[in-house]
């Protein structure tokens, strides 16, 4: 019997490394032999609370690997490849209209914490040659970001506000400096308002040391037209409403767990719209393979890379705060 190394997600704060029967890949699927999965937002979400735990729930989605078999008949075996994580049950009535990331009844799904991957071989998307795995590892969330800023309608010249300048933030600001946005970046800590700067933000400053409302009228009395809410603090998600200007959208991409309270006052004054993104597209997520060729600076992003048997370690330590910004799991022996 076919065996894999897989890190299993038992319950809160829990993920050892386990021997796990990775089951044949379905008629459609294509199997990765993962090289790299980035740590994500939501995964740490679910380690610090264990929802969604189980005796064999395995985390993970951020990933580039090698096509080591594809039952479809669509890829070549030695395939270096990203995929768009989703998989839906192809009945019920989102799946039918083409949207399976909304599927009402989402079957069972093995994450990426582990040696083997089966994803549905039409969402796997091939690598250009000059990227290379550790670089393409970011094309998911960097793929989120983009379509983000495609769903928020961000055009040249616009002034947007990033809140939070972790992975996720870190990546949406670079993707809106790309389209030729003016990005104004807010993080508490000051590694990651670094490196706003060198990746190109007009502004960063610490929204406890500053007002955020004030620090960014100063920049344009309008305020920003778009502010992205990437930390996940609740107090941070108030602050993006205040922030963002009259007509303005804000962007929820680090939903808090906790219940979030708005101040009615500041929302019957302005007239702005809100949308939240759960994911990339497949050509959100090309798009960013080729935005990581065009700036190669990007990947400074990542700031770990650990072996499987080190990854609860790893995302204990990214909970705690200090573990840098993005991390990678290589589950390669």
């Amino acid at each position: 019997m076919l065996r894999m190394r897989a890190a299993v997600f038992e319950g809160m704060g829990k993920m050892p490394v386990r021997d796990v029967d990775p089951g044949p890949p379905g008629p459609e699927d294509a199997r990765i032999r993962v090289h790299y999965c980035g740590i994500c937002g939501s995964d740490l979400s679910l380690f610090k609370t264990g929802i969604l735990s189980g005796p064999d729930k395995v985390l993970g989605h951020e990933v580039s690997g090698e096509v080591e078999e594809d039952r479809s008949g669509r890829l070549e075996p030695g395939t270096r490849v990203v995929a768009w994580p989703a998989r839906g049950c192809g009945r019920c009535v989102w799946c039918k209209d083409g949207h399976p990331r909304y599927c009402l009844e989402p079957p069972e799904w093995r994450g990426a914490y582990a040696e083997l991957w089966d994803v549905p071989a039409q969402y796997a998307i091939a690598v250009p040659g000059d990227l290379d795995d550790r670089t393409a590892s970011l094309a998911e969330p960097l793929g989120v970001g983009l379509r983000a800023i495609d769903l928020a309608g961000v055009r040249r010249g616009d002034l947007a506000y990033v809140s939070g300048l972790g992975a996720i933030g870190s990546l949406v600001g670079s993707a809106l400096i790309d389209r030729g946005a003016r990005v104004i970046g807010a993080d508490i800590r000051e590694d990651r308002r670094k490196l706003g700067e060198e990746l190109g933000c007009e502004a960063v400053f610490d929204p406890v040391a500053e007002d955020p409302w004030w620090r960014t009228l100063a920049v344009d009395p309008h305020g920003p037209g778009f502010a992205f809410e990437c930390s996940g603090a609740t107090t941070a998600l108030q602050a993006a409403f205040n922030v963002c200007g009259h007509l303005g959208t804000v962007v929820l991409l680090g939903i808090p767990f906790e219940p979030a309270m708005f101040i009615p006052a500041v929302m019957s004054v302005k007239e702005q719209r809100a949308l939240s993104v759960s994911g990339p597209s497949v050509e959100s997520m090309r798009e960013a393979l080729e935005l990581l060729r065009r700036r190669p600076e990007i990947t400074r992003v990542i700031t770990g890379e650990v072996r499987l048997e080190q990854a609860e370690r790893a995302m204990r330590d990214l909970v705690d705060g200090h573990g840098g910004l993005k991390v990678l799991v290589d589950p390669r022996e």
